[in-house]
C-alpha cells in the first residue's frame, strides 16, 4: 500500500475569500446520463491581471477580444480520476467577471484547445443560485471535453465518442501530457497500461447523449491549483497500487 495521502484529496489551508470567490463563479456542468465518471476535486487560479495560465498551454487575458473587459479572471483546472480512455483527466473552464461582479466571458477546453462558452446569439448561459453565477458547459460522454450545448461540437462527434465509450475504452492507458512530463512517464510502463485497460473496459458503456446529470462544482472540491498538482502523482501511486491489488 501507498501512503494515504493518496486515498483522499487534499484539504490544504487556504483563503477563505478566495475559495468563496472561486465558488460564486464555478461551473455548472451536464453530464450524460450515462457518464460512469464525475470530477473529485478542481484546482484553481485567480488572476486580477493578464499572465500565463500554470496549468494550461495558453494566456489569460481580461481584454481580450469578443468580450467586455474584466476586473478578473479565475481558472478551474477540474480533475477525475478517469476518462474512459486512460487513467487521469484534466479539463478546464475559465470565467471572466467584470468591474460590477457580473460574468462577462466563459471559455472551456476542448481536446487540448479552447472554445468561448457563447450560443448562437452571441450570449452565455448564467445560472444564478445561492448569490453566485455560473457559467454552463456541457460534458463529452467519457472524454469530457466541454461545449456551450450538445448540438454544437457533441453531436458531431457521435461516431467517435462511441467508438471511445466502448471498443477503445481504456486504450491511452496512464495518461501522460506535457504538464506533467518527467513525473507521471515515470510510472507508466507496459503493466500499468493493461492494467488500467482492464480496469476500463469493466466500465465501457453506450452514451444516452441525453445531458440529464447536473454538477456544480462547489466550494468543497476546491482547492488552489498548486496543491492538487503536487497532489496529481501521490494518487496515480495510490490508484496503481489499488489496481495492482485487485488484479
Amino acid at each position: 500500500m501507498t501512503t494515504i495521502a493518496g486515498s483522499r484529496v487534499p484539504r490544504p489551508r487556504q483563503s477563505r475569500r478566495a475559495r468563496d470567490l472561486a465558488a460564486r463563479y464555478a461551473p455548472l456542468i451536464y453530464f450524460d446520463r450515462k457518464e460512469p465518471f464525475l470530477p473529485l476535486a478542481v484546482g484553481y487560479t485567480m488572476f486580477t491581471q493578464d499572465g500565463a495560465s500554470p496549468s494550461f498551454p495558453r494566456h489569460i487575458e481580461l481584454r481580450g477580444e469578443g468580450h467586455a473587459p474584466a476586473a478578473f479572471a479565475i481558472e478551474y483546472a477540474i480533475w477525475w480520476d478517469w476518462d474512459i480512455g486512460h487513467l487521469y483527466e484534466l479539463e478546464h473552464t475559465w470565467t471572466y467577471v467584470g468591474a460590477n461582479d457580473q460574468v462577462v466571458f466563459a471559455e472551456a477546453s476542448w481536446h487540448g484547445g479552447f472554445n468561448a462558452m457563447t450560443l448562437d446569439n452571441g450570449k452565455l448561459r448564467v445560472v444564478t443560485r445561492d448569490g453566485g453565477a455560473h457559467p454552463v458547459v456541457y460534458s463529452e460522454p467519457g472524454k469530457h471535453a466541454f461545449a456551450p450545448k450538445p448540438e454544437i461540437l457533441l453531436e458531431q462527434r457521435r461516431a467517435k465518442t462511441l467508438s471511445g465509450c466502448g471498443e477503445r475504452a481504456g486504450t491511452g492507458g496512464l495518461w501522460v501530457t506535457p504538464l506533467f512530463q518527467g513525473i507521471l512517464d515515470l510510472r507508466k510502463n507496459l503493466q500499468v497500461d493493461a492494467l488500467v485497460t482492464a480496469h476500463l473496459k469493466e466500465y465501457a458503456f453506450t452514451p444516452a447523449f441525453v445531458w440529464s446529470k447536473k454538477f456544480l462544482v462547489t466550494k468543497d472540491l476546491l482547492i488552489p491549483w498548486q496543491t492538487l498538482f503536487e497532489w496529481v502523482p501521490v494518487r496515480m501511486d495510490w490508484w496503481i497500487a489499488q489496481l495492482r491489488q485487485s488484479r
